[in-house]
């Protein structure tokens, strides 16, 4: 009864989630999560496994079944994940923005979103300030025609 709920639990998460919970656990680094799939005869970088977890790029399935035995998991779970992954993204489409401007610049996702939202409150407020300010010219432009 155990393993059914450890399984759904692992099913509602994404994919990125899943794979950064998952080499947390083990308090694995990027460097050592390389190596074991080095073990299993994959071969990535430190880089694919970052993008991988922040969501920019999907393991294949061969990939997947590596992961499986490294992590003793089934690879349903995995997946299922990467179809959860690919329904978040569809419901945000701004978050891959968010996450490989967060990849590139190395600030935290939290960062990114809180970043992001401010930006666009500024430029909801430029927006507008730049209507109301041109909204006295056309009314004055108005008034001339009357």
């Amino acid at each position: 009864m155990e393993n059914t709920k450890e399984e759904l639990k692992v099913e509602k998460r994404t994919l990125e989630q899943l794979l950064k919970d998952l080499r947390e656990e083990k308090n694995w680094t990027y460097i050592h999560v390389v190596e074991e799939l080095q073990e299993l005869g994959v071969t990535v970088d430190e880089k694919k496994v970052k993008k991988w977890e922040l969501g920019l790029e999907y393991p294949e399935i061969e990939q997947i079944y590596k992961l499986s035995e490294l992590y003793f998991i089934p690879s349903d779970n995995f997946v299922m994940s990467k179809t959860n992954s690919y329904q978040e993204g569809l419901a945000s489409v701004h978050a891959t923005l968010i996450k490989w401007v967060c990849y590139f610049t190395g600030i935290s996702l939290k960062i990114g979103y809180i970043g992001f939202y401010v930006i666009i409150a500024i430029a909801m407020i430029g927006a507008l300030s730049f209507f109301i300010g041109n909204m006295n010219r056309v009314l004055e432009l108005g008034k001339d025609r009357i």
